[in-house]
């Protein structure tokens, strides 16, 4: 745990911001590389840029806000509520943030005839690149992390903002693992003759964000920080199993409606 990569009279420099800030870059990066190889208009997305960002940004906020209420509200002095505008205290809901630019995303695309669906495809690799970076960024910072665990790989976080004193598990280094590896079987998997057969707009997109559910489900249950709950089970244990459902179903109306479509004879 190193939450503080620099500390000087004058600022200090939070370890979780460079491996976020990196991750944006990074994301950045990937999107202008690639973007004009799918066919898609950089344009789009440049000239919106600041509107996604903003968009994501305060879905995030408001989404940590909520979860965060009691350290928000636990009073009604002004210099507690002052706190909603503290932007560098990490109390974001990424997920919240994920949602609100997907579905701006979807409007966007609607409106200016843009392929939805083709951007999925090129986002959603980037977006799984960028959570893993992030998950890093976590495990230096001690947030995001697991519950306790007798494997050799449990490890030991030493601040009183953890609720464990005994070996827990390293989350963040699974969803980083998890996350590398997928991109890498993307990758192939985009490069094989089974896809070349199979592909149509929005399977590359709806896979990932299927696959990655499940994965993040998985990781999700070996949590043990705070976060909302329904009768004792985290709400990411329920998200997550329904948005890989509902992925997997769109992939199969998708998949139909491709092949229900009438082939043009040849004459």
């Amino acid at each position: 745990m190193h939450p503080v990569l620099l500390q000087t009279n004058y600022f200090t420099i939070n370890t979780f911001w460079v491996f976020f800030i990196f991750a944006i870059l990074t994301a950045t990066f990937l999107l202008i590389k690639f973007a004009p190889k799918q066919g898609l208009k950089i344009n789009f997305f440049s000239q919106n840029f600041w509107k996604f960002f903003l968009v994501a940004f305060l879905g995030a906020r408001i989404g940590g806000i909520i979860e965060n209420y009691h350290t928000y509200f636990s009073t009604f002095q002004l210099n507690d509520l002052m706190q909603v505008f503290f932007l560098w205290d990490k109390g974001y809901n990424i997920w919240i943030g994920v949602i609100c630019f997907i579905v701006y995303l979807f409007w966007k695309c609607k409106k200016t005839e843009q392929s939805f669906l083709k951007w999925l495809d090129l986002l959603a690799p980037i977006l799984v690149v960028t959570f893993g970076i992030i998950a890093l960024g976590s495990f230096f910072d001690g947030t995001a992390y697991g519950n306790e665990t007798s494997l050799p790989w449990g490890v030991n976080f030493e601040s009183p903002a953890i609720k464990y004193t005994v070996p827990i598990h390293p989350s963040q280094i699974y969803s980083f693992l998890y996350s590398g590896l997928l991109v890498i079987a993307i990758f192939l998997f985009q490069d094989s003759k089974k896809f070349n057969q199979l592909n149509f707009n929005g399977l590359l997109g709806l896979s990932t964000i299927s696959i990655y559910s499940i994965l993040k489900f998985l990781e999700e249950c070996t949590r043990g920080d705070d976060t909302w709950t329904i009768l004792g089970i985290r709400i990411s244990q329920i998200f997550f199993p329904l948005l890989a459902i509902i992925s997997g179903v769109f992939i199969f109306l998708l998949y139909n409606k491709r092949t229900k479509k009438p082939q043009k004879k040849s004459n």
